[in-house]
């Protein structure tokens, strides 16, 4: 009869269980240089820190994942890992991202959304140039034109 109690005592009492770390689902996020790091951030409900290795795959050929990264998470917390990325063109990517410890899987995947505009960078950058050497050009014929115009007189 203990025996049949106690059985019946373990299965009624929840026993405080693991949770897994899991990555946060986050917005789209617009890249804009050619070389970034992407905020993946990653949760931790169990109550021991944990160090997991976090996994993303690009759905597409127009985003490179350089490689993967280790986040060390505190207990009860949140942590975010910054995966190091390279554009290849232009375009929507999905990034496919799931946490590792050991090798082994212990998240879901989540996708984030990415729209990369490699080349806006060096764009403006180029066109910046451009207006300021507009402006010097405009400078020098408006100086070189106001001292013609003082020596004539």
């Amino acid at each position: 009869m203990r025996k049949i109690a106690l059985a019946l005592l373990l299965v009624l009492i929840p026993l405080p269980a693991s949770a897994d770390p899991e990555v946060v689902p986050g917005s789209q996020i617009n890249l804009v240089a050619r070389d970034a790091r992407i905020p993946i951030t990653v949760s931790n409900p169990d109550l021991e820190p944990i160090e997991v290795v976090v996994v993303a795959e690009s759905t597409s050929f127009r985003l490179e994942v350089l490689e993967q990264v280790t986040v060390l998470i505190p207990s009860q917390s949140t942590q975010i890992a910054e995966v190091p990325v390279r554009a290849i063109a232009n375009g929507p990517v999905q990034l496919r991202v799931w946490l590792e410890v050991n090798g082994e899987k212990v998240s879901e995947e989540q996708l984030v959304s990415i729209n990369v505009n490699y080349d806006v960078e060096l764009f403006l950058l180029v066109t910046f140039g451009v207006l300021m050497f507009a402006l010097v050009i405009v400078g020098v014929a408006r100086t070189s034109i106001k001292l013609r115009r003082r020596s004539i007189d």
